[in-house]
């Protein structure tokens, strides 16, 4: 019946039109000349428009730019007049059906507008969210052992964030209590910096010390300075790499469905006319899409397109950059503030088509400098090759490095290779730090790794690696592994390396998830280079996130030393996780313990909490106790005694979920919402309010003069604006009242009546006035 919704207006401005419907053009009535209004159906797809259509003799006429209107092309009625006669436009066929007063338009496909579709819903972004707090993260660690003393250290991370980014130093103290004391007592500072991360514009600003961003042919070093970068990770709903478009174009109204790898991701109506099918699920290297089109009459077609997807490459237009400038650190871990010469560093990548991205990179120093180009070549469905060369100048000497890798990744298999060469004369900053300047050797590195899906048999995987120097300095190692499940939910695992002129060592693990008792068992056997055996039986048990006790339980029997044993008993509670235990051979046993937690200050409280690795969100329900709070679906705990509930797991940049449970609140309390997701920003906390309202209400049976109970349906005004409506039996439910209220009842025949209600605003409970008389 659209059709005939659609044409109420014209019928019901135009009665002569309502009283008969006009005939088709015949023979029979040539020389008239009358205006339909008639809605059009272009290739079998109703366009929801109803226009005016001149019959003249036995043509019918359309104005030019209301067949432009309903999707004809510009270009293809240019040169017309402004009314158009339809049987004169070469390739378009009309039939006008006069019953359901459509006129019908069929047109070759290629001339409709192009439609683009995404076959996957787009993820919503959500914008990064930090309130101004600080935390402590402290790990206590204590070790004895027969022969080397006890040792004490506490390791530190400080923060102090807000809206303008956050500030973080770390650090670690550590402390002989018996026995020799050691070079590394006392303070060692680590890192102490400041970030600020723009979403709008994905820039991520650093002061302090920082780390170089490398591309994947240089190498990082350590600064004391600042830096400017892009950063993707602040916005989790952008796909960086190029995804694959499927076109193609539709004659009739289409149902496209859309399969990667024999799975249905998507289903698309299309209208007729070309189409571009954009947006593909998030996956990564070779694949294959079907797309199966159906048509409005049930026909079928199945198209069959190969694609290679690669995260290696950016999308065209795409750009990312990182500079930094700032003092070369040198002893890290070692010394806490040795910094030397003045240096910047800085690289660019930007992704020029759907199959090349460009990489350039420059550094430099007083004593060195360094340039470079490369690029990530997609070698149409057979994968990618990535390639680079770098030129340094270093004390009046050149000298150059090169690096060729390729990348095939699919389903069932994957391969890698890489080789990289370093001249002797090849100096950048990192190997400028480490190396000894007398002593240069060219470098070679090469490297292949595969992995093969074997099905229900399970997967193999194996690699070779050959650093060697012109000093006649060689290094060849071989690693193979191979995986498989078996019965019972277990699971075996083997593994061998070799190093080429050495012996093979290997393990053999079969490791069982026990299902009436928590843990995990585990038993291997292992063979080192020497010829040495030694078989293990381990039984772990991780501490539950929601908390609860945890164990590492092992025996290893070796043939050519003493057995190894060890044990540990792990507690995580809701501000804190303790751990303590022993390891290694009877006659060197070592004997520990571990505490490790946080200290948050945020919204005027303090708060204890487990070690908080990134992000965490503090939930307040305006001051109500007890309330459950989940995070993802999973019960976290409830809110303090303050109306607050620390949880320390969120993700940066994740828009996590987080609810709450009203049901527990009393019932003159409500909460506008229950659910809510936020993203928090990195290294920071963000205080999350669920506001919780107050409502005075009560109950009551409105009643007339006669003790009767006014009419079903009458309508109550309060004078602070609430409305409510009577139902059976005169009961009456009111909100938002106030300690004295004035209440105007009208009836459904017209009368009204008022009455005046005194509350007791401070109750917590809703309250129940029994018969109210209204005068």
């Amino acid at each position: 019946m659209l059709c005939c919704s659609a044409l109420l207006p014209a019928i019901t401005s135009m009665p002569a039109l309502s009283q008969t419907l006009p005939a088709p053009p015949t023979a029979d009535n040539a020389d008239t000349v009358q205006t339909l209004y008639l809605e059009i159906v272009l290739n079998q797809y109703p366009t929801q428009r109803v226009i005016a259509v001149i019959q003249k003799d036995d043509s019918l006429l359309i104005k030019r730019e209301l067949l432009i209107d309903i999707g004809l092309p510009a270009e293809r009625l240019a040169g017309q007049e402004e009314v158009i006669n339809l049987s004169r436009l070469s390739d378009v066929e009309v039939q006008y059906h006069s019953p359901t007063q459509r006129l019908y338009i069929n047109v070759p496909p290629h001339w409709l507008s192009r439609q683009y579709h995404a076959s996957a819903r787009t993820n919503s972004r959500y914008p990064l969210q930090a309130s101004p707090g600080a935390l402590f993260n402290y790990d206590a660690y204590v070790s004895s052992a027969r022969r080397g003393g006890t040792t004490a250290s506490l390791g530190h991370e400080a923060r102090l964030f807000g809206t303008t980014g956050t500030f973080t130093t770390t650090g670690i103290y550590r402390q002989a209590l018996t026995g020799e004391s050691g070079i590394n007592e006392g303070y060692r500072r680590f890192d102490t910096r400041w970030e600020y991360a723009d979403q709008e514009t994905m820039v991520h600003y650093t002061a302090g010390d920082v780390i170089t961003r490398p591309l994947g042919w240089t190498n990082a070093v350590r600064l004391g300075g600042i830096q400017i970068s892009r950063d993707f990770a602040l916005r989790p709903d952008l796909v960086t790499y190029p995804l694959p478009e499927f076109s193609g174009e539709t004659a009739v109204p289409t149902t496209l469905d859309l399969f990667i790898d024999g799975t249905r991701q998507s289903s698309t109506a299309l209208a007729p006319g070309p189409f571009t099918l954009t947006n593909m699920p998030m996956v990564t290297g070779a694949g294959e899409a079907i797309i199966v089109t159906t048509d409005s009459q049930g026909r079928r077609v199945s198209t069959n397109l190969p694609f290679y997807i690669s995260s290696e490459l950016l999308s065209p237009g795409l750009t990312s950059y990182s500079a930094s400038v700032g003092a070369l650190r040198k002893d890290f871990g070692q010394r806490d503030f040795a910094y030397r010469n003045i240096a910047a560093t800085g690289s660019y990548r930007r992704g020029i088509n759907d199959y090349f991205t460009l990489e350039l990179q420059a550094e430099a120093a007083s004593d060195v400098s360094t340039a470079g180009a490369g690029g990530a070549f997609k070698l149409w469905r057979l994968g990618t090759l990535e390639s680079a060369y770098r030129q340094s100048y270093s004390e009046g000497i050149t000298g150059a490095s090169y690096t060729t890798g390729y990348r095939y990744r699919s389903r069932g298999f994957n391969i890698g290779l890489r080789h990289q060469v370093e001249q002797a004369e090849f100096v950048d900053l990192a190997n400028s730090i480490q190396r000894n300047s007398n002593y240069r050797a060219q470098r070679e590195i090469s490297q292949l790794t595969t992995g093969l899906s074997l099905g229900r048999l399970g997967s193999l995987a194996g690699g070779y690696f050959d650093i060697k120097t012109d000093q006649d300095s060689r290094s060849r190692l071989l690693n193979l592994t191979y995986s498989r499940p078996l019965w019972e939910r277990m699971h075996l695992s083997l593994s061998a390396n070799r190093e080429v002129g050495g012996d093979w060592s290997a393990l053999a693990q079969v490791t069982l998830p026990l299902s009436r008792r928590p843990g995990t068992l585990s038993a291997s056997v292992r063979r080192d280079a020497e010829g040495g055996m030694s078989t293990r039986t381990q039984y772990t048990q991780t501490a539950p996130i929601q908390g609860g006790w945890g164990w590492n339980l092992a025996y290893e029997q070796r043939s050519s030393e003493n057995d190894y044993r060890q044990a540990e008993l792990a507690w995580r509670g809701a501000a804190t996780e303790l751990r303590g235990g022993t390891f290694g051979t009877q006659q060197n046993a070592v004997h520990y313990a571990d505490a490790r937690g946080s200290l948050v200050r945020m919204d005027s409280q303090w708060f204890a909490a487990n070690y908080v690795r990134d992000g965490f969100v503090v939930v307040s329900t305006d001051g109500q106790p007890g309330v459950p709070v989940r995070y993802e679906n999973q019960l976290v705990g409830s809110t303090r005694d303050s109306g607050h509930l620390l949880v320390p797991w969120a993700r940066a940049y994740y828009a996590g979920k987080y609810e709450i449970d009203p049901l527990v609140l009393p019932a003159n309390l409500s909460v506008a919402h229950v659910e809510q997701r936020v993203a928090v920003n990195a290294r920071s906390g963000y205080l999350l309010n669920f506001p919780v309202k107050r409502v005075i209400a009560a109950t009551l049976v409105l009643v007339d003069s006669q003790g009767d109970p006014l009419p079903l349906g009458s309508r109550v005004i309060t004078n602070s604006g609430a409305v409510s409506l009577i139902g059976w039996d005169g009961q009456t439910y009111l909100e938002n009242l106030e300690s004295a209220n004035q209440l105007h009842v009208t009836l459904p025949s017209g009368d009204s009546c008022e009455l005046r209600l005194a509350i007791d605003v401070l109750s917590d409970e809703i309250h129940h006035l029994g018969s109210q008389l209204c005068r």
